[in-house]
Parts: C-alpha cells; sequence; structure tokens
C-alpha cells in the first residue's frame, strides 16, 4: 500500500471539510455582527453598498480568528467519518500506525499555523483598517477620522502655525515630509520649518533632517539647516497624540508597526502593558490552529461512535467546550498580563502551553 496515497486521501478530506466548515462559522460571525451594528446602520443609514463593504473588508479578521477552531472540528468530523466507515480500521489493518495517520494532518495545521501568521501582518492587517475606515469615516462620519494613516493632511494650528504633512501615522505619532509655516495677523510668513520626519517625544517634537528659515517683510531673513531639531508647541491634536486603540484594534495592527508603537510609548513613559501582551498575542494564537489539532486528533479515537449522528454531535459539543476553555485561559493571560501578575510572553502563550501538555497525553493515551 502506497503511503503517500493514503496521505493525500486524508489531507484531500480534512482541506475540504476546513473550507466548508470555515466558510460556516464565519458566515455566522458576520450574521451576529450585522445584528450587533444594526442600530448603528439605521442611525446613519449609509447606502447597501458601503454596508456590503464594510462586512468585506472585515470579513478576513473574522475568518483569520475562526481557523482554530475550524481545524478542530473539522479533524474531529472527518476522523470520525473515517472510523464510522472503518477506514481508520483498514488503515491500521495494513501495518500504519495510528501516528503515522495523524502525522500529515498535523503538519498541515503548522504549516497553516505559520501561514495564517504571514497573512495576519499582511492582508488581514490592511482589510481591518479599511474596515475601521468605512466604518468611522464613511458611515458614521465622525470627525478628524481618517484612518490611522493619512496622506498629504493640512492643519491649521495655534499661534499661527499652518501644518502640511506629506505622510502622517497617526498611531505611531511619526510625520514625514513635513513644512511648518509661522504666519503674522497680516498671514505674512515669519517662520518656515521643512523637515523629512518627525516623531512626538515626551509632549514635543522631535524633527530630522530639514531647514528652519525666517522671514521678514517676506524676505527670507536666516536659514539653519539641522540634523535634529526640538519643536515645543502648544499644539496637541488629537491627530498627533500617540493613543490606545481597543483590544481587538491593537490585535489587527501589523505587528511591525505594533513594536514601533511600544518602542514609543516606553519611551514616552507611557503604560505599554496591554500592547506588549497584544504583541506575543499576535504570534501566539496564530499556532493554536496545531496546538488544537494536535488535541483534535486524539478525540475520535478516544471517544468512538458507529452512529453518525452521535459523532456529529460529539465533535460539535467538544469544539465548543474546548474553545471555550482556550478561549477562557487566553482571557486570564491576558488579564494577568495586562495588570503585571505574569510576564507578557507567559500571559500569551499560557492557553498554547497548557493545551499543548493536554494534547500530548491524549496522544499518548491512545492505543498505537
Amino acid at each position: 500500500m502506497n503511503i503517500k496515497l493514503i496521505y493525500r486521501y486524508i489531507i484531500g478530506e480534512v482541506l475540504k471539510a476546513f473550507i466548508v466548515i470555515t466558510l460556516g462559522i464565519l458566515i455566522f460571525i458576520l450574521i451576529s455582527t450585522l445584528i450587533d451594528e444594526v442600530p448603528m446602520l439605521l442611525q446613519h443609514n449609509p447606502p447597501m453598498w458601503l454596508i456590503v463593504s464594510f462586512f468585506m473588508y472585515k470579513a478576513p479578521f473574522y475568518a483569520a480568528e475562526s481557523i482554530p477552531f475550524a481545524m478542530l472540528l473539522t479533524i474531529l468530523f472527518v476522523f470520525s467519518q473515517l472510523s464510522r466507515s472503518n477506514e481508520l480500521i483498514a488503515m491500521k489493518s495494513l501495518g500504519i500506525s495510528f501516528y503515522k495517520i495523524v502525522a500529515p494532518v498535523l503538519i498541515l495545521s503548522f504549516v497553516i499555523s505559520v501561514f495564517a501568521i504571514l497573512i495576519n501582518e499582511t492582508f488581514v492587517s490592511a482589510t481591518y483598517d479599511m474596515a475601521t475606515y468605512i466604518k468611522e469615516s464613511l458611515i458614521e462620519k465622525k470627525s478628524g477620522s481618517g484612518g490611522e494613516i493619512k496622506n498629504d493632511l493640512a492643519k491649521l494650528g495655534s499661534n499661527g502655525m499652518l501644518y502640511y504633512i506629506k505622510y502622517f501615522d497617526s498611531l505611531l505619532g511619526i510625520m514625514r515630509g513635513i513644512c511648518i509655516m509661522k504666519i503674522d495677523k497680516d498671514l505674512h510668513v515669519i517662520e518656515r520649518l521643512d523637515a523629512k520626519e518627525g516623531k512626538w517625544q515626551q509632549n514635543k517634537w522631535v524633527f530630522t533632517g530639514g531647514v528652519l528659515r525666517t522671514f521678514k517683510n517676506d524676505a527670507e531673513e536666516k536659514i539653519e539647516q539641522f540634523s535634529t531639531y526640538d519643536f515645543n508647541t502648544e499644539d496637541a491634536p488629537s491627530d498627533f497624540i500617540v493613543h490606545k486603540r481597543s483590544p481587538e484594534d491593537t490585535l489587527a495592527i501589523n505587528i511591525f508597526r505594533l513594536r514601533k508603537l511600544i518602542n514609543i510609548l516606553k519611551e514616552s513613559g507611557f503604560d505599554f502593558r496591554e500592547e506588549e501582551v497584544n504583541y506575543n498575542l499576535k504570534l501566539a494564537f496564530p499556532f493554536a490552529t496545531f496546538i488544537l489539532a494536535l488535541l483534535g486528533v486524539s478525540l475520535p479515537f478516544l471517544f468512538s461512535s458507529h452512529r453518525s449522528f452521535i459523532n456529529a454531535a460529539l465533535g460539535f459539543i467538544f469544539t465548543v467546550v474546548i474553545s471555550f476553555f482556550y478561549m477562557g485561559f487566553i482571557t486570564i493571560g491576558i488579564s494577568a498580563g495586562k495588570v503585571g501578575v505574569l510576564s507578557p510572553i507567559v500571559s500569551a502563550w499560557i492557553s498554547n502551553i497548557l493545551f499543548t501538555i493536554i494534547g500530548v497525553i491524549f496522544l499518548y493515551r491512545v492505543r498505537k
């Protein structure tokens, strides 16, 4: 018997069921979200295309969150079906051990875990930002909302300051392509600052790579080049200040931007424990696909039935119970990490560690 043929068969069955179950979970989540958003949609009455766009851009984030639990339900379903049809018995009769049967599924789940990290930091992060922009700017029409990143920003500040910014990241408090002009009451330019980049640090702007010009009677009086320049100003508009985001928003941020945010919060004296926990959680959570698969491959062998209805019911119940406890330990870990009881790494990985131990114990108990 060609073992590779059996591997392809098992992986094929798992992938087919995984796609269907993931889509089912995603549809359920989208319907639940739609129900939650009904009051907001009725209040603002946006056009249908805007509503559809919002949910289309939000869908990848929900799909990424549901992958570990979809994989668990998939494995329970597929292996229960293989057991009901006596295919597992046939494989064992050919001398194929339990570990060889489950190996391709565990390898597949690990590959999906790694792939999920890459997708989360590129596609999912970008689509979530767009969904936020659609909701806050186009549907709710909140003043000052426009996503975390803005281009070609112009703003009138206090004390006669005019800000022209080519690129602005409100999350990190970073601007590039800066031109700041100070004007008098007769609208004459008396000072102009141009810089390549500026960062908000300790209640002031620190500009790099620029030039400062002063004017008198509309004529350039003095020019001074600088490598760094501390710009103290009373202007601290909300767009220019590093601000806290909701836990969901922080989890959707690209991991490299989140690392920069942590460094900025640290340098500015803000509490960054929550962001540090979320940073580690963004690495830990995708591996739940592999860890729950480690647990899932054993359950059909420990609790098996030849009745398809009972198999389906048991699979669903096990998935709900395991998902509840897994997310419960994640919540406990996050809370402990935020208050400093656990380190950010331990608080983010504690659920994975616990369920890995349980999965290994279950694997050991299964008869070879």
